[in-house]
């Protein structure tokens, strides 16, 4: 297996930051009740995130590493501003609806702590290639989770009506939605040891 399909199959499976290493899970749980809201959670996160490590990754490895976080944060910071002025151009209500977790997007694991673990410890190219496919991985997971939080709370998506004959409105709560992320984690984590063991 290549470096890149390498990174595609940990970014999207067995590293998968939402089902698998449980990050930036606070706007999925919150934010991310429909298929409308996942798909402009990811927009979001993958704008911010791909941008702020992008720029980040220039930052000097010999520098203090507290002062290296909070040039992180501070470089996500400034990415935030035009991201949050073209998408509250493109969807208003939206952007409004995320309320808090839109600005919180500059702290996520990705940018503080994965950074340094992770992507800035590898050679430029493999790590611009595990990002995109990181955040690739995260993404596939809040579109397909909000897909199905918005079919079992209301029976629809993206505003159609799919006549499902029980609907469950819990989880388009928070407390809900917490308890369909860890069902949808072990699902994914059931599916993931099968076949693991089955390419065995």
């Amino acid at each position: 297996m290549s470096d890149k399909d390498s990174s595609l199959y940990e970014g999207l499976t067995t590293k998968n930051a939402l089902f698998i290493s449980g990050l930036v899970i606070a706007p999925a749980v919150t934010y991310a009740t429909s298929l409308r809201h996942g798909l402009m959670l990811a927009a979001m996160f993958t704008a911010v995130t791909f941008l702020s490590l992008l720029i980040s990754s220039f930052v000097p490895r010999n520098i203090v590493y507290a002062v290296r976080i909070i040039l992180y944060t501070f470089i996500a910071a400034l990415v935030y501003v035009p991201v949050y002025i073209i998408a509250n151009q493109l969807f208003p209500s939206d952007l409004a609806q995320m309320g808090v977790f839109a600005p919180l997007l500059i702290t996520n694991s990705f940018i503080i702590s994965k950074s340094e673990v992770k992507f800035f410890r590898e050679k430029r190219s493999k790590m611009f290639t595990d990002i995109i496919f990181y955040i690739l991985g995260y993404d596939v997971a809040v579109i397909l989770y909000s897909a199905v939080r918005e079919l079992l709370s209301g029976g629809s998506l993206m505003g159609s009506i799919y006549g499902i004959p029980t609907v469950m409105p819990m989880f388009s709560t928070t407390a809900g939605g917490l308890i369909l992320l860890g069902f949808c984690a072990a699902l994914f984590r059931a599916v993931i040891y099968a076949a693991g063991r089955k390419r065995e």
